[in-house]
């Protein structure tokens, strides 16, 4: 076992050598990998038999369900499947008392994705065989095991998910075969007929599972497609560390690729977020805010929560203010906001959540994000250099401003000239 990954010793890499003195439970205090046998394991049974009862009575659902994963890995969520576990083990931590801790390790015939979060249950199960059915329970979580999982099939064939309450594999090939005797088909959906399996059995095979189920208990192991790799490797290469500002319960992040690694750790100070990254360490402040939606705005857009409460986060560097920043959905998506940092939320966007859509939701969040941030503006400000939140006010009109910059920049002006 690496050194860095001692969690069992409350050791892990350089971090840890700096003195947080942050401990991690020991191994044996977590549950028992379960077998094939157990609740959940009869559970997974029990629905593939239905949804193969259900091809039977209506055998075109297996084109539309093949298409739609199709959409998923080649279109929206193509290049984006280090986000997508990233974020389904952030919401597993979310659901934890003691873990805090992702592992990303890419080898060249398997991706591995490890967490110490809550262990699945029957409604993540449900989550990861059919097809919308994420439930985020509060603002802070980000979609565990909805449609952005599925885009795993972009670099593997047969995905496992290992998890101490049950592990289960999706075999491309094997439900081809089961399917092709209910009815012929151009292509054949991969993620609806799960099987369970042994998760001591793969672990004595692979001394890469056994090493992370000795601490984790959630792994994703994704047997890699050809050129796969090269991929994955370059998501690796460029995740944005300053994810780890708005996931206050997960604190380590790390990426592997082969001996490479980049390791990103965030902690308070002084009111500030220090993030600690293979760049160094940089200060950033932020400020959050609640907005209860309106009729209009939540008929405008489905949250997944039964709320309608929407969480706004405005993060800012605090030596950089001077320079424009994005919007974000947890990730960057390619609209550039007028306000320097990251402006993270839900926000309603097109299926790959790259550009920001017209309507009274973003309106909605727009609105209260501009009176956010106004209002805190004055805190950038410092003894030293009263004037640095200055910096930080929106830059003039430029060609090419979008519908959201422009409401932006408006809604920041009224509030400033009310203060």
């Amino acid at each position: 076992m690496k050194t860095e990954y001692k969690f069992s010793k409350g050791e892990r890499g350089r971090f840890y050598l700096r003195g947080c003195n942050f401990k991690l439970p020991d191994s044996d205090d977590q549950p028992a990998w379960k077998s094939p046998k157990g609740r959940l394991g009869k559970i997974i049974t029990q629905e593939v038999l239905k949804s193969l009862n259900a091809y039977r009575e209506q055998p075109k659902l297996i084109t539309e369900h093949a298409r739609a994963e199709q959409d998923t890995t080649q279109g929206d969520y193509a290049h984006r499947q280090l986000f997508e576990l990233v974020q389904n083990s952030a919401d597993a931590l979310l659901e934890s008392s003691q873990g805090k801790s992702i592992l990303i390790r890419l080898k060249k015939k398997f991706l591995y994705c490890a967490d110490n979060g809550t262990p699945i249950d029957e409604e993540g199960v449900y989550r990861l065989m059919f097809d919308r059915m994420s439930n985020e329970r509060n603002t802070s979580a980000i979609g565990r095991f909805g449609r952005g999982f599925k885009s795993v099939l972009g670099v593997s064939d047969a995905p496992e998910f290992y998890s101490r309450s049950v592990s289960l594999r999706f075999d491309k090939r094997r439900a081809e075969e089961r399917l092709a005797k209910i009815a012929p088909a151009d292509s054949y959906p991969a993620l609806r007929l799960p099987e369970a399996i042994d998760p001591h059995k793969e672990r004595d095979k692979d001394e890469e599972l056994g090493e992370l189920m000795s601490w984790a208990t959630n792994v994703v192991r994704l047997p890699l497609k050809k050129g796969a790799y090269v991929d994955l490797a370059d998501q690796i290469r460029k995740f944005p560390p300053e994810f780890l500002l708005f996931v206050d319960h997960v604190r380590y992040l790390t990426l592997e690729e082969e001996e490479n690694s980049r390791e990103f750790m965030l902690h308070r100070k002084d009111g500030e977020l220090i993030l600690d990254n293979d760049n160094g360490s940089a200060r950033w402040i932020r400020f959050d805010t609640v907005h209860s939606l309106s009729a209009d705005a939540r008929a405008d857009w489905h949250l997944n929560n039964d709320s309608g409460n929407v969480l706004i986060q405005w993060a800012t560097p605090l030596d950089r203010l001077d320079q424009p920043g994005q919007f974000w959905t947890f990730f960057p998506t390619g609209n550039a906001s007028l306000v320097p940092g990251i402006l993270n939320a839900p926000w309603k966007t097109n299926e790959d959540r790259q550009n920001l859509l017209a309507g009274p939701y973003n309106h909605e969040l727009i609105e209260t994000a501009a009176a956010m941030i106004a209002a805190n503006l004055p805190k950038l400000a410092t003894q030293d250099n009263p004037a640095r939140h200055l910096d930080a006010l929106p830059r003039k009109r430029e060609a090419g401003d979008t519908e959201q910059i422009e409401l932006l920049r408006n809604c920041l002006i009224k509030n400033l000239y009310e203060l």
